[in-house]
């Protein structure tokens, strides 16, 4: 069984609760879309894609 954070955001009015509703399934549609996307590329690969190196900063 999965466990979700739950936060009450007090304060809203209609119109914010709405477009932060909206934003917040924009990004689980986002994640949804990358996280397909790099299984459908490990498959098609075999490999995993990694996080870019930062160059060291001195």
């Amino acid at each position: 069984m999965k466990k979700a954070l739950k936060t009450k955001i007090r304060g809203l009015d209609k119109s914010q609760f709405k477009r932060l509703r909206e934003l917040s399934h924009h990004a689980k549609n986002l994640y949804n879309q990358t996280l397909w996307t790099l299984r459908e590329a490990y498959e098609a690969t075999g490999k995993y894609f990694a996080y870019p190196q930062r160059p060291i900063r001195r």
